[in-house]
């Protein structure tokens, strides 16, 4: 299992977005934060990179978002996507009204593009945006984050299917039941029935479409959700031992050091500085 890298997992949250309560990614996607702001030249960064998706639009034109040499203008007619790990960097002019989804998703996706997506904005779309960027400057959360689920459903099935490669059925049926699982023992009898298939036959395939062994794989989608619970909840540290499929905190923290370099603690304190 490979390490963690630290420098990812920093907060999703500004001074300026409004954060919805913390909630399970399920089937769809987690909101973290919604805002809209009118950028000026001081919107101008470098390699930054995140374990979170993001979806950028702007209202009015004059910035852009770059990554592998691509070049994005944000504008009216373009929502543009920002998969988690890809490593971009941003720049605008003065008086530019800029709105901005970060969020995670579940593991309906087995691929995703390995740089920025730039999404055709249709008419409905940019009306959910608008009446986003109203709720939001009004300050109404809970609107705000069904706005935003909203836009991010119309923006995604415009993306698809170019952007992405999704799971056959059976690898998405399985994956789904290790995500929401991941509280319980998880073997690979229990996998391999999900599959329809013997367990021998369930390890070749599940390592030929992953690339990991189904013991490999589900650790580290432990590992990873509580990576992602410590950075973006309020939740314990003893809850989330307990939600990723540990008996305690002891044992947690042990396995998480081994991955992490530091333990749980010492991981959510480094990401809220």
């Amino acid at each position: 299992m490979p390490k963690i890298d630290q420098r990812l997992w920093h907060d999703p949250f500004t001074a300026h977005g409004l954060k919805p309560p913390s909630g399970e990614v399920g089937d769809g996607f987690q909101i973290h934060e919604c805002g809209s702001i009118d950028l000026d030249a001081e919107w101008n960064f470098r390699d930054v990179c995140s374990p979170f998706w993001r979806l950028y639009y702007n209202l009015r034109p004059g910035a852009w978002i770059e990554s592998g040499g691509r070049r994005c203008a944000l504008r009216p007619e373009r929502f543009v996507l920002v998969p988690a790990g890809v490593t971009f960097k941003c720049g605008s002019g003065d008086g530019v009204t800029h709105l901005w989804v970060h969020f995670s998703m579940s593991l309906s996706l087995t691929k995703t593009a390995v740089t920025i997506i730039d999404v055709p904005a249709g008419g409905t779309p940019r009306a959910v945006a608008r009446e986003l960027r109203r709720v939001i400057l009004h300050r109404q959360t809970a609107r705000a984050a069904a706005y935003g689920a909203a836009l991010l459903h119309l923006v995604f099935t415009e993306a698809w299917p170019e952007g992405f490669e999704t799971a056959p059925v059976r690898l998405r049926k399985v994956l789904g039941w290790i995500q929401h699982s991941l509280a319980m023992e998880i073997s690979n009898e229990l996998l391999a029935a999900q599959a329809g298939l013997s367990v021998e036959a369930f390890i070749r395939w599940f390592k030929a479409s992953t690339g990991r062994t189904p013991a490999v794989f589900v650790a580290e989608r432990r590992i990873h959700e509580a990576c992602r619970r410590l950075a973006y909840s309020d939740e314990s540290i003893e809850q989330i031992a307990e939600s990723v499929g540990f008996a305690n905190r002891h044992h947690f923290s042990r396995v998480f050091k081994r991955h992490a370099g530091c333990g749980p603690a010492g991981f959510r304190r480094g990401r809220r500085r």
